[in-house]
């Protein structure tokens, strides 16, 4: 997943920015944890994992609330000297806490293998 980190640095870069421009007061933002997951549209077999991502999308509105489905993403690694492209999906997760270890967990017994891709970071939000 080391083929994601120039999106995910521009990601955090957009995010870094949107939240210096928010004029809300110290005052009114509460601390929370920022959840970026990426998982395979396919599985380790070469099945679609669309009902995987269904139970995903369950567990996690259990576990945070909710989510952000950012959609389709493509990430690429070298295999044998080749790039080999890869179809995700991407979310953004929020929480009260970091949910990064629960996030792992899940996706790896979901998805199989090494689950997904999560990267994840503290902030503060306004609801």
């Amino acid at each position: 997943m080391k083929r994601l980190m120039p999106f995910v640095l521009s990601l955090c870069l957009v995010l870094a920015v949107a939240f210096v421009a928010t004029n809300a007061t110290a005052d009114d933002q509460k601390p929370f944890f920022v959840h970026f997951v990426v998982v395979n549209k396919t599985l380790p077999d070469g099945s679609d994992s669309g009902p995987a991502v269904l139970l995903f999308k369950a567990e996690v509105i259990k576990l945070a609330g909710g989510y952000t489905e950012l959609g389709s993403s493509k990430g690429g690694s070298l295999e044998n000297g080749v790039v080999e492209d890869q179809d995700n999906l991407s979310f953004i997760i929020g929480a009260d806490k970091d949910i990064s270890k629960e996030l792992k967990a899940m996706t790896k017994r979901l998805f199989k293998d090494d689950g997904a891709f999560i990267l994840s970071w503290p902030g503060k939000v306004i609801f």
